[in-house]
């Protein structure tokens, strides 16, 4: 061999050591666990991230200590770096957490790969009592758990107010857990009831924001829980393509005691009405004629339920024929206390003449204020009934005997165009033509009928959700696209798929049937980061899809 060739393959064996020391350096696995706050409030969110560099296929066994906090979302992420030829790739698990209880906590991930098992760094969370409902330590962003009385007796109304208060420019917030509260039938105030309003608090001005409201009627008596629960607020940052930032929140728990109503004294006629109740009453005549009637007015009202309150008159009223109706009932929220106010119409026909004395009425209810029984008065009167009665009433002493002789009949019959000898008229038509005017008849009612669903199929077609589709189907940009997608489903559900989590997502979507094309879509735009010109196509596809079926639901 000569001495060319001898340094050649010297060269050959020296670059070859250097490429597989330098490969054995790069495949060198790190493993990492960070958070952005080591000191937290419980009822507060934090961001923990678990990096995974240099190792492809490693597979995550578990975080020691995260069964002490909620998950609230776990997303993945890769990113690739490549710096004078050296390329590195991180694996990330981006988790939002939420403290379960107070106290000092240590979290270490430990991962599997290449048939080891790694641990990460110790983070020590430290978690303390919160004070996020306090107002003289008011944060920036919180949310106020209120209910209206923390004891009640069964049978009595309580309200459950969430208050979102927040110096931060909110884009949209909602609940991430479903509020089912045991021990209560509810009853939600309509979303577009709730109102929003500009406070200050230490001198700093917010926005109050009545998040949710709700009318809580107690199923037994006992001692109940209102549990804490998520609250997701998204906050407006300003940019285009990552509009909003979400903050995570966790309500404060309530407890709430129900106590039994006391059987002592307790009226025969009680109807289960608890609460303190007003009753006012107003007759609209004291004097009538005997052919006439009279109206009594009746308006209950206090915080106290009347649902089960559908009459006033139980039995009669001597005198009078009495026909009663529910006319209108209002309930609402005055300064987080339950309001009812409810309207009766009482019409009153005589039965004789004279002076007809009306006795009071009463509504027995219990007074969680006092602890006892009470009445509320519809006051009486004393009607001046004038006029005769029928003089076949009279002789036959019945209130409904009618004499034949001052009955008059009213005989109704077909109308003639010609005079018949018994002096009637009437009017003779072919039984063809009737049918075929009810045949035209039916076809103009078919014809209005078509006329107006076609004009309300048009009046229903989203105008602003076809615009946004049209600017999509315009776009080769995949960034755009993804974009414009966005909005779709924001203009339609209220709901940011860049800012939200997969979870909220897909609850908010289950009742849609789009939850599942629109999760591939997301997982779709994370794994093409250079899609070619048939992704594009694939992806403008699956979007048509979504966007016929936003349509249809928006026309049924």
């Amino acid at each position: 061999m000569t001495g060319k060739k001898i340094c050649i393959l010297l060269l050959i064996i020296i670059a070859g050591i250097f490429l597989i020391e330098g490969s054995a350096y790069a495949k060198e696995p790190q493993f990492r666990l960070d958070t952005d706050s080591l000191k937290i409030s419980k009822g507060e969110s934090a961001n923990l991230v678990l990096s995974m560099t240099d190792a492809q296929d490693a597979e995550l066994i578990n975080i020691d200590g995260l069964d002490n906090f909620d998950v609230v979302s776990s997303n993945p992420s890769m990113s690739t770096q490549i710096i004078n030829g050296d390329t590195t790739i991180q694996n990330n698990i981006n988790y939002v957490i939420m403290p379960k209880k107070t106290g000092q906590f240590t979290l270490c991930g430990n991962i599997k790969f290449n048939g080891q098992t790694y641990s990460t760094n110790k983070l020590q969370i430290d978690v303390s009592e919160g004070n996020n409902t306090d107002d003289k330590n008011a944060k920036d962003i919180y949310v106020k758990t209120i209910l209206s009385d923390s004891e009640v007796y069964f049978g009595q109304k309580v309200i459950l107010s969430y208050e979102l208060y927040s110096r931060y420019n909110i884009e949209n917030f909602g609940f991430i857990d479903k509020t089912d509260i045991t021990g209560f039938i509810k009853k939600e105030v309509p979303q577009d009831k709730l109102k929003a309003d500009y406070v200050y608090i230490n001198g700093k001005k917010y926005v109050k924001y009545e998040a949710k409201q709700m009318y809580l009627s107690p199923t037994k008596a006992g001692t109940f829980t209102i549990p804490s629960l998520k609250f997701q607020a998204n906050v407006s940052t300003g940019d285009f393509f990552d509009s909003s930032k979400p903050f995570y929140i966790q309500t404060d728990s309530k407890e709430i005691k129900v106590k039994s109503l006391p059987l002592n004294n307790q009226p025969a006629d009680f109807s289960g009405i608890v609460g303190t109740l007003t009753a006012d009453a107003k007759y609209s005549k004291q004097e009538i004629d005997l052919k006439d009637s009279l109206a009594l007015n009746v308006t209950l009202s206090g915080d106290c339920s009347l649902d089960g309150l559908k009459k006033i008159i139980k039995g009669s009223i001597p005198g009078f024929s009495v026909y009663e109706t529910e006319k209108n009932t209002e309930e609402g929220i005055e300064n987080n206390r339950y309001k009812i106010k409810k309207e009766f119409e009482i019409i009153l026909v005589p039965e004789k003449n004279g002076e007809i004395k009306i006795d009071p009425i009463y509504i027995p209810y219990f007074n969680p204020k006092t602890g006892n029984y009470e009445k509320a008065e519809i006051p009486g009167a004393t009607i001046k009934v004038k006029g005769d009665m029928p003089q076949s009433q009279v002789q036959d002493g019945s209130k409904s005997g009618t004499s034949s002789s001052a009955a008059e009949t009213i005989k109704v019959d077909q109308v003639s165009y010609e005079p018949q000898n018994n002096g009637y008229m009437t009017l003779k038509l072919k039984k063809n033509y009737l049918l075929i005017g009810l045949l035209v008849f039916a076809l103009l009612l078919i014809l209005a009928i078509s006329a107006f669903l076609l004009v309300s199929y048009r009046n229903k077609q989203d105008k602003n959700l076809f615009n946004l589709y049209q600017q999509l189907k315009n776009t080769d940009d995949h960034n755009e696209i993804y974009n414009i997608f966005n909005n779709m489903i924001k203009y339609r559900f209220n709901l940011s798929l860049k800012a939200s989590p997969r979870n909220l997502i897909a609850d908010k979507l289950s009742g849609s049937e789009l939850a599942n094309p629109v999760l591939e879509i997301m997982d779709y735009m994370e794994n093409k980061k250079q899609p070619s010109s048939e992704d594009k196509l694939v992806l403008k596809d699956k979007i048509k899809e979504i966007y016929l079926k936003l349509k249809k639901q928006n026309v049924s």
